[in-house]
């Protein structure tokens, strides 16, 4: 019995240091609270300094010549960082030229959050845009679902056919969407000027290249950086990393496991 127990406490005292091994990999990196850019409100998680590639979510790049941002694989230019808020005024200039042109590719983008376990990206500039593929299969179904006095249509694009509202600050997303349809949201000009009046008949007059966006940590994120973690996904799930409390718990696992896997006999050999 003494012999079990040494064997044990050994196991047990050398956790530690198996736990230490077996997360080297995933240690959480020493990251500022926030960092500047010049002429801009200081930026926090989930923005990241480009040099601090491990401390965020969202990269941003503070030059001479100006500020960047990376989301969904593309750059914005940042004009304006609003108080505390994650909050920021950026503008795309790859979407700007496409909406200028009137290229169809402007409707390869989608400006909702790629990652809505870890955040969201949120704007009143942003309308919602309903993608269709153009099949003569549901043409009698989608004539009723997208009522022609609620929607517009733009059919020159194929093969897609997009309905977006006459009234493009209703955001409401309707019920059971035909499954050939996808929802985008891509930005709106909420500040239409003298030199570019709306043509609602026309989706391209209706789009914008700048505007605010806020994005907000999801609940769990939240959670996890109160605990100072990183927020991560996995699988379709998601991750606190790093954290005292989950460190503590996965020791907390492993030591009943070790003592779980210690035979019965054995417990009782020496007694």
């Amino acid at each position: 019995m003494i012999l079990v127990f040494f064997f044990a406490s050994v196991l047990l005292s050398c956790l530690p240091f198996l736990h230490s091994a077996t997360n080297h990999n995933t240690s959480i990196p020493i990251c500022p609270k926030s960092f500047s850019c010049q002429n801009l409100e200081p930026f926090s998680y989930p923005f990241y300094n480009a040099n601090d590639t491990k401390c965020g979510l969202i990269k941003v790049n503070c030059t001479s010549n100006g500020t960047n941002l990376e989301f969904r694989g593309d750059s914005y230019e940042v004009g304006g960082k609003f108080g505390p808020q994650q909050c920021v005024l950026v503008r795309n200039r790859k979407f700007e030229k496409l909406v200028n042109d009137k290229k169809c590719e402007a409707f390869t983008y989608n400006f909702a959050s790629p990652f809505p376990l870890l955040y969201s990206s949120l704007s009143t500039s942003f309308t919602n845009i309903y993608k269709c593929t153009n099949s003569t299969n549901y043409a009698e179904e989608m004539d009723a679902y997208f009522n022609q006095s609620t929607y517009n249509r733009y059919t020159r694009c194929k093969p897609y056919n997009f309905y977006y509202k006459s009234n493009i600050s209703d955001t409401t997303v309707p019920t059971h969407l035909p499954p050939i349809c996808e929802i985008i949201q891509l930005p709106v000009n909420v500040q239409f000027n003298r030199t570019r009046i709306p043509d609602k008949t026309d989706i391209f007059s209706l789009l914008g290249f700048e505007f605010t966006v806020t994005f907000n940590l999801s609940s769990s994120c939240d959670e996890c950086r109160n605990n100072d973690g990183q927020c991560d996904t996995r699988d379709g799930h998601f991750q606190c990393l790093g954290t005292k409390k989950v460190a503590a718990e996965k020791r907390h696992r492993k030591q009943k496991q070790i003592l779980g896997n210690i035979p019965y006999d054995r417990m009782h050999a020496h007694t």
